[in-house]
């Protein structure tokens, strides 16, 4: 794992993230995240092509981290999104895992994981999104 957050946020243990919309049509995950105790958002994240989430709906930190390649290609295989057949060929589900990552959060508590493709960081979100 990388030894900063991808977000390269400072003090990433200040802030406090929700899960603002999901939108499976898309497969987009929008995740608001407000400095300390701030009732207006910070900025927000969006994840694309997002195909597991485990974790609260809500938790301290914003320490986001891509795990190891092996690490995600092992829990796609644990939740059914590839088959077994990866083990014996691994380009099976090339188009698949090609883009996929496994991103951790480290929290407070609870922590969180989840697979997707993209991330971004956004100040804001259009008006409809909010």
């Amino acid at each position: 794992m990388p030894d900063t957050n991808i977000f390269n946020l400072n003090n990433p243990m200040l802030y406090r993230c929700h899960v603002h919309r999901y939108f499976s049509g898309l497969s987009r995950l929008y995740i608001r995240v407000f400095r300390g105790q701030q009732a207006d958002a910070a900025f927000y994240l969006l994840f694309s092509d997002v195909g597991y989430f485990e974790g609260p709906i809500s938790w301290e930190g914003a320490d986001f981290r891509i795990a190891p390649h092996e690490d995600c290609i092992a829990l796609m295989l644990k939740v059914g999104l590839v088959g077994e057949a990866i083990l014996q060929f691994p380009d099976a589900y090339a188009s698949i895992t090609a883009a996929a990552k496994l991103y951790t959060v480290i929290t407070l508590h609870t922590p969180v994981r989840f697979i997707a493709g993209d991330s971004i960081l956004l100040p804001d979100l259009p008006r409809e999104l909010r």
